[in-house]
């Protein structure tokens, strides 16, 4: 088809996950000859992002796996001939284990054979409390919880090959095989220091290796203090073969077949090479990772699903639609399944104006999806409701509203930013799994002078640069060194840092620093807490992106995103004051900074050809280059670790891991670089106030 190999393909665990998030996806995992897929990155940068491969190695040993069982062969014969070779001991453990079942193939994290009871345990990434998370829910009853479904439906299909490839293997012997589920614990804590150093990332191309500590073995005794916990699914995996499970045969999951009818058919179009025939538009197809920009030569499988099932020529993509709204609190799904693809078609009947409860000044969330209907498509009806608004410039800028929230603050005005990782195996001891560490903030304050105007300076900053040493505490103390010193309103971007700040409270009521409950106090002082009820303190930080969401949009810019990499560009590119202000080399010089010197100061605005201005973050020397890697950006990141909570810092996140997992030191050039980042980052916050306050 279309000159696509027919070699031999078997269905793996991989092609079942692609399957179980859309059949179509199937083809074009199939074929990445032909077709884009922005899934197949980096196996480096993944390592990076989760320490994914750290758990894989540390499985293994707790799971009593020798190096000699590590099954290295790459292909389908020699995988298996390996695993048969093996086998054949009454009791062993192996790694990467491979059986074959017709046309289905899995490859075992880690199985344990003892006599004819087989341990089938997949090893993920992945955190779970035995307490506070479940595997079922109740509402229907019997259903797999969907945050955890794709896990045990990866399970449930390697029990079943294995199971059948036994038979077969043995005709003459009955095996039982066990499924486990093996994850990052949250109810334990390390007990080392530098639990995840113990192995160290190596690059080789694009491909990660992991090399273990020499004296690994001394280290890491076999204790209960396990920070990976192998869960048992067995029961369960077992209702989802035979079909039981609530999710199966309804609400379109599956296609509404159980689940051996589905294994069958998608494995017969995957290995026969055949793209599945039906398209079900649906929310899925929204982030669709088959998709290309065309500079790599390759197809757009999401492009011909939309082209064949919603009627689109290369013009409409053009045109606001409706995966491009902003998107919390609406089901982008049922619209797109109603054949909903444009804003110009959303109506009322599927967006109310209004949300129920009253909210605060300036746009509710759905009065700010409808102003971006109604910029976006150039609605003259719609545009009338905003018309006051609106400003020669083109943005909306809602002026009585922030002027009366921006009379609530109180110079000098802070602003700060924070960088954190979060990776399954703990840095330090006590620590749990996916536990924050805090190694890096900025802070710009703004002072108002005697005669009604401000000034501006880059006012302190910290970065941890010893990966070996626990910093969050010394973090607090530096970030408090800081902020104590007036009374003035503090800005964070969006819930990251109370949330952090939050985290790091509670790591110090567990802790016996002897300065505990001062820190404690100043992080009550400017935060709150949600899941505790404990209300903001007297200088709980505002939300400058509440702020942005209230009061402004810029639709060439931000377009359905309120992420500070777009706000920044947008208020720069709307502000004549800005402009003028920074397109001459005063930062540094006239705004002190802590990283740029003064005897060589920058102007922040540089524009193209067409008069654009450039985002500054364009401007930054790159963290990437300095490491060696690919660049790395949030989007990604979030798609790589579902327990990683990413600020703004995708670059200084990698960097910071690269440093922690492969040995690496920190140059002057990174740490130049890493500094500017972040600098930038409360700078942004810094230029987006001067728009408001230039307006106002």
């Amino acid at each position: 088809m279309n000159g696509i190999s027919m070699k031999e393909k078997l269905f793996t665990k991989s092609a079942f996950k692609i399957a179980l998030e859309c059949p179509r996806k199937l083809y074009y995992y199939r074929n990445p000859e032909i077709y884009a897929n922005a899934d197949m990155e980096d196996e480096f940068l993944l390592a990076l992002a989760e320490g994914g491969f750290q758990v894989g190695e540390l499985a293994k040993i707790y799971c009593g796996v020798p190096p000699e069982n590590d099954i290295k062969e790459k292909d389908y014969e020699g995988s298996l001939t390996r695993t048969q070779e093996l086998m054949q001991q009454p009791k062993v453990n192996i790694a990467e284990a491979a059986f074959r079942y017709g046309n289905l193939f899995v490859r075992v994290d880690i199985l344990k054979r003892d006599g004819h009871v087989i341990d089938l345990i997949e090893v993920k990434a992945k955190s779970w409390h035995p307490e506070k998370d479940k595997f079922e829910g109740s509402r229907p009853k019997g259903i797999v919880q969907s945050g955890i479904r794709s896990y045990v439906y990866d399970v449930a299909f390697q029990k079943y090959v294995v199971t059948q490839a036994l038979k077969e293997m043995y005709p003459n012997e009955t095996f039982t095989v066990r499924a486990r589920l093996m994850m990052a614990d949250k109810s334990k804590t390390a007990h080392i220091n530098g639990l995840n150093q113990l192995f160290k990332i190596k690059r080789v191309g694009k491909q990660a290796e992991i090399e273990r500590a020499p004296n690994i073995d001394q280290i890491l005794v076999q204790s209960d203090d396990q920070v990976l916990t192998a869960f048992d699914v067995d029961d369960l995996c077992d209702r989802v073969i035979t079909g039981v499970t609530t999710e199966q045969g309804k609400d379109g999951y599956m296609l509404n077949m159980k689940f051996l009818d589905y294994v069958n058919a998608m494995s017969k179009y995957y290995c026969s090479n055949t793209q599945f025939p039906d398209i079900h538009l649906g929310s899925e197809c929204v982030g669709c990772q088959f998709h290309s920009d065309g500079s790599d030569g390759k197809r757009d499988g999401y492009r011909e699903c939309w082209k064949a099932a919603a009627g689109f020529n290369d013009s409409d993509f053009n045109e606001p639609l409706v995966k491009d709204l902003w998107g919390a609190y609406i089901n982008r799904g049922d619209w797109i399944q109603k054949g909903v693809y444009k804003m110009v078609d959303i109506t009322e009947d599927l967006l109310s104006r209004h949300t129920d409860k009253p909210s605060s000044n300036g746009l509710d969330h759905k009065e700010r999806k409808w102003l971006q209907i109604a910029m976006s498509t150039d609605n003259k009806e719609l545009l009338a409701d905003y018309a006051s608004d609106i400003l020669d410039c083109g943005a909306y800028l809602d002026v009585e509203g922030l002027r009366t929230e921006m009379a609530k603050w109180k110079f000098p005005l802070h602003m700060i930013d924070f960088e954190t990782t979060a990776v399954a195996l703990p840095y330090y001891v006590g620590m749990r799994p996916y536990e924050q560490v805090a190694f890096q903030f900025s802070h710009h304050i703004i002072e108002e002078t005697d005669d009604g105007g401000y000034t501006i300076r880059h006012a302190g900053q910290y970065l941890n640069e010893d990966v070996t040493k626990f910093p969050n505490f010394e973090f607090v103390r530096a970030l408090r060194e800081q902020l104590s010193n007036d009374e003035g309103t503090i800005f964070r971007y969006a819930t990251h840092e109370n949330s952090i700040l939050n985290a790091i409270r509670r790591q110090l009521d567990e802790s016996d620093e002897v300065d505990r409950e001062e820190l404690i106090a100043f992080i009550d002082e400017i935060t709150h807490e949600s899941k505790t009820k404990r209300e903001g303190g007297p200088r709980d930080m505002v939300d400058l992106l509440e702020v942005v969401k209230r009061y402004f949009y810029e639709p060439q810019e931000m377009g359905g995103s309120n992420s500070i990499k777009v706000v920044l560009p947008a208020v720069l590119n709307v502000s004549q004051f800005l402009k003028d202000k920074y397109s001459k080399p005063i930062y540094g010089k006239e705004i002190p900074s802590q990283n740029i010197p003064s005897t060589n100061p920058i102007a922040w605005i540089v524009t193209d050809t067409t008069g654009h201005v450039e985002n500054p973050y364009h401007l930054l020397p790159s963290v990437s280059k300095l490491l060696g890697i690919a660049i790395i950006d949030d989007e990604m990141l979030e798609k790589m670790g579902e327990d990683m909570t990413i600020a703004n810092g995708g670059a200084a996140l990698t960097a910071y891991n690269k440093l922690m997992f492969c040995n690496g030191n920190m140059s002057d050039a990174l740490r130049e670089a890493l500094l500017r980042y972040c600098e930038l980052d409360t700078m942004a916050m810094v230029f987006i106030w001067e728009f408001f306050n230039d307006n106002v």
